[in-house]
């Protein structure tokens, strides 16, 4: 606010008709600037002064401090605000951040479950290859079961295999010494 726009505002600070916002400029302005800060001063004098004859009041001993008074309750109001706007947007940023990370943590589990789960699919038949690497072909196709089986029988899973050759290949008869 420049010293024009302020001293043009002096009236309206003093009838109180200002907005929130031409209030608070208004307020730094007198504030800081020593020439408007007498200006305010000698008006709100004359003017409240003049008032508080005419309406019977016992006149103010010191304007110039009842002045600073409201000076300083209207700066800390805007203050107080300021630091609640601060405050909120804070708190509004620290939460988006914390939905954020457990968002991303979920994400991050769900797509560790699809990763293990591709694993998982892709070892198939092969899961096993390094215990019965001995016994199970590594062609995708079984020779044995091609040539000993008829065709139209359904295909055995690899686990209908592994436990086919433990049956045929494994005795499980207790020996008597």
């Amino acid at each position: 606010m420049t010293c024009f726009e302020s001293q043009s505002n002096i009236m309206a600070f003093i009838d109180k008709k200002l907005n929130d916002e031409q209030l608070t400029e208004f307020v730094r302005h007198v504030k800081h600037c020593p020439n408007c800060s007498e200006e305010l001063e000698i008006y709100y004098t004359l003017i409240v002064g003049m008032r508080e004859v005419d309406t019977g009041k016992e006149l103010s001993l010191n304007f110039k401090r009842d002045l600073e008074n409201e000076l300083d309750k209207i700066d800390s109001r805007y203050k107080t605000v300021k630091r609640a706007k601060i405050s909120t947007v804070s708190v509004i940023f620290i939460a988006a951040i914390i939905v954020f990370f457990i968002f991303y943590g979920r994400v991050l589990d769900k797509v560790y479950d699809i990763e293990q789960r591709m694993i998982k699919d892709r070892q198939g038949q092969y899961y096993f290859y390094e215990t019965f690497d001995q016994y199970i072909p590594v062609d995708d196709r079984d020779l044995y079961h091609e040539a000993t089986y008829i065709e139209e029988e359904p295909e055995k899973t690899f686990y209908q295999q592994i436990r086919s050759y433990i049956s045929t290949h494994i005795d499980y008869s207790i020996e008597d010494n």
